[in-house]
């Protein structure tokens, strides 16, 4: 592990993990297999012994997942990834020439993916993955109330706090809401990790010019998982909410700047360096603690009302917040590499496993790929009314077809592949005189639509209800186009 913290990560949480894992690892061990006393002894069998000793610990020492709305449990599939991974390393670091870690390999790795996968843990995989698309929709949902319920209280009691300036209640009440809107925003707009958030300061901010003379500002995100730095761009939105907290903070202490002070990290139980944190003043003279920032969070939504879709209560955690953020990058075309920068993820695959194309994404992008396609194809002129000098060179060569609604322009005896689902198809004219048949139609479609929606209906289906919906209406808009010298030559062909 000392290996690890220097060539990986010596992140306080990230080591605490991983030694935790490894401690049931050896415990199984000494209970087991006692004959097993040094590393290098670790054999294959000893590993996949584990694995079911550990699904029946895991089912006694698991914490309670209440707050996480759901039963589900994955907590030995944790410790599995962190025992494969350090046995992974410690045979690839230990083939290092004059390695120190060399007395230590057993002579191959104990425990790979395939006996994970035959542990069930591809199903637990997939469990996982469900849960974090099923909180990633229920926080889409949920987010904007709880967003606009923060503004909405932060500014009722600034309003207060105006009418009644000298009120210690008031000052009280709109510092604590200011924060609660505060922490929301700064997470949301910034994707960073709560221990990110709360380490920053002032001098993170930086100013850089372009060579046109144009200012721009960069937020440095101090190492943290993997300790690595990165900066960040600052948006309107991330600068705004900057700006808001220095000047809370320094209306706190009423001074012209935000002040040092000390901070201490509850979670590895060290001194940070004295700074002057952004995130400080909420109460007293002080920096504001992880433990702080998770609570705060998990009290708004509570007070907001939010729910999963099974009406149990919303908690939210700091971590929703990165979830979000990435899903609202993916889903507003940024590319992943970038996503993958701004999060300070190692790989392209992590930010997948944060970010959820919402359904109504993958419908519009399914449609616009479709239409691009159609247009290559048939150019989109094919998507015009014709006019009455096209239409007549038309009918020179080709007999048309009437169909009560519209008239289609496919040779008569040739084969159909629509099979007469003639609405959409480029070779089918509507009628001017059935506008009326398909508003009705138009009509009845819509009704049907929306009460899918309430009904709980499949996207899929959905989406077919809705392309439905909008072919009747391009076959209205096509049917009104028509001129009088058109719309007389259709009719004629009945």
């Amino acid at each position: 592990m000392t290996a690890y913290s220097q060539r990986i990560s010596n992140n306080y949480s990230t080591i605490c993990t991983k030694i935790r894992s490894l401690a049931y690892f050896w415990t199984y061990l000494v209970e087991e297999h006692p004959e097993v006393d040094q590393c290098r002894q670790i054999l294959p069998h000893h590993a996949r012994e584990f694995v079911p000793w550990a699904l029946m610990t895991a089912r006694s020492v698991q914490r309670s997942t209440e707050t996480k709305g759901t039963d589900d449990r994955t907590t030995t599939y944790d410790w599995m990834i962190d025992i494969r991974s350090f046995f992974t390393d410690l045979c690839t670091w230990g083939t290092e020439p004059g390695s120190p870690l060399a007395q230590y390999m057993p002579i191959v790795v104990p425990l790979t993916t395939h006996d994970l996968n035959r542990g069930g843990f591809t199903a637990a995989r997939a469990r996982t993955a469900a849960r974090m698309t099923a909180t990633v929709m229920d926080l889409s949902r949920e987010i904007p109330n709880i967003r606009a319920f923060a503004l909405r209280r932060w500014h009722e009691t600034s309003e207060q706090l105006t009418a009644t300036p000298n009120e210690k209640t008031a000052i009280k009440e709109e510092r604590n809401r200011f924060w609660d809107w505060a922490l929301l925003e700064l997470l949301l707009t910034s994707g960073l990790r709560v221990e990110e958030v709360s380490e920053l300061t002032t001098l993170d901010i930086l100013k850089r010019q372009l060579p046109d003379g144009r200012i721009y500002y960069l937020l440095h995100i101090k190492p943290s998982k993997y300790d690595r730095a990165r900066v960040i761009p600052i948006g309107d939105g991330l600068g705004r909410v900057i700006a808001e907290i220095a000047s809370h903070v320094k209306a706190f202490y009423r001074t012209n700047a935000v002040p040092a002070c000390d901070r201490r990290d509850s979670t590895s139980k060290t001194q940070s360096p004295t700074a002057p944190y952004l995130l400080q003043g909420a109460g007293h003279p002080s920096a504001m603690s992880v433990q702080t920032i998770r609570l705060r969070l998990q009290n708004l939504s509570l007070a907001s009302g939010a729910t999963h879709a099974d009406g149990t209560p919303l908690r939210l955690c700091p971590h929703d917040c990165r979830r979000v953020f990435a899903t609202e990058q993916l889903n507003n075309n940024t590319p992943v590499h970038v996503i993958a920068a701004l999060l300070g993820h190692a790989g392209l695959d992590t930010v997948m496993v944060y970010a959820k194309l919402y359904p109504d994404t993958i419908i519009d992008g399914y449609r616009a790929a479709m239409r691009g396609l159609y247009t290559d194809i048939y150019d989109v002129d094919a998507l015009k009314a014709p006019t009455a000098d096209e239409w007549a060179a038309f009918t020179v060569s080709c007999n048309l077809r009437d169909m009560g609604t519209h008239v289609c322009a496919l040779p008569a005896g040739e084969h159909c592949s629509r099979g007469l689902v003639c609405l959409g198809c480029h070779h089918a004219q509507p009628k001017k005189s059935a506008a009326t048949v398909f508003r009705r139609m138009i009509a009845s479609h819509t009704r049907s639509l929306n009460k899918a929606r309430t009904s709980g209906e499949p996207a899929g289906q959905i989406a077919a209800r809705e392309l439905e919906v909008e072919r009747l209406r391009s076959a209205l808009r096509r049917a009104e186009e028509l001129n009088d010298d058109v719309a007389t030559s259709l009719e004629s062909v009945s």
